[in-house]
């Protein structure tokens, strides 16, 4: 509780900070983690911190490992279909180092050791602000793939929770990837991706869908510079790798795919949007159901 405790309420200053949004003004929270539980949920002591109202909604999520900040955004996405004039935060931390067994010798509980990293994200969602550059999100789907419950996940024993990494991971993305994102992309409109965010789970993941995705050299780098720098932070490192596209300076409006992967196996698809700043902010744009700032 304290080291998430800190690290989240860090991250969920900073978002708000670069939206330039109030805690009191957010109207819902929505908290990620897979690696820790409290009760109450961590929201509850985030509140103590940053002053939210006493009225917020709070939907804490636990169980959706590494695609649950792709679950988080899209869950703010439909709430702000409901409710375009409300706020979100959304707020992933997590700690795989507590999930390593000193006693632990399995090829598992290593891998988990030199993959995973602790840290934390957050981004604040709401409508779309044309005086400022964002990404926003245009659409979302999750797609679960039938029969790999055994793949990817933790196993609770007496000693607590251990990591399960199954070695059929890529050949499973390998064989059912493509199809599904083909599908997404087809009902939401976007013929070729100028970008991709894509879950930092490892380099053979990576390489796994350049090539079962048939992508271009460097279509994966900024991914790819995450987890060189800060490896994979399960639920949280989707929004390192969105940080990264948002300060890349850029004049052109882009549209671009991100890919969240979890136990399941699950598949977390967005159709995102890098939209510069207008520099007459009254400009009329295009109707969005709402932005990631």
């Amino acid at each position: 509780m304290r080291h998430a405790r800190r690290l989240a309420v860090d991250a969920a200053r900073r978002a708000l900070d670069r939206a330039r949004v109030q805690a009191s003004e957010i109207d819902l929270v929505i908290t990620v983690s897979c690696t820790g539980y409290l009760v109450p949920s961590l929201d509850v002591y985030m509140s103590e911190d940053l002053g939210f109202r006493h009225d917020i909604v709070r939907l804490p999520i636990t169980e959706l490992g590494c695609s649950g900040g792709a679950a988080a955004i899209a869950a703010a996405h439909r709430h702000l279909v409901g409710f375009p004039d409300q706020k979100v935060l959304v707020v992933a931390v997590e700690l795989p180092s507590l999930n390593f067994h000193q006693t632990d010798a399995s090829l598992d509980n290593l891998t988990a050791c030199l993959v995973f990293g602790d840290g934390a994200g957050a981004a604040v969602l709401a409508k779309p602000d044309p005086g400022v550059d964002r990404l926003e999100v245009l659409q979302t789907a999750s797609y679960l793939i039938p029969g790999t419950a055994n793949v990817l996940g933790f196993d609770l024993r007496e000693g607590g929770f251990h990591v399960v990494l199954d070695r059929r991971l890529p050949r499973i993305l390998e064989r059912e990837l493509r199809p599904v994102v083909e599908r997404f992309l087809s009902a939401s409109g976007l013929n070729e991706p100028d970008f991709y965010a894509v879950h930092a789970a490892g380099p053979r993941i990576f390489d796994t869908i350049q090539s079962a995705m048939e992508l271009k050299t460097g279509a994966l780098d900024v991914s790819r510079q995450v987890f060189a720098e800060v490896g994979n932070t399960s639920s949280a490192a989707i929004f390192f790798t969105l940080e990264k596209l948002l300060a890349a300076e850029d004049p052109r409006e882009r549209e671009g795919l991100g890919i969240g992967i979890g136990p399941g196996v699950s598949l977390e698809l967005m159709h995102l949007s890098r939209v510069p700043a207008r520099v007459d902010a009254t400009a009329q744009t295009r109707k969005r159901p709402l932005s990631m700032i």
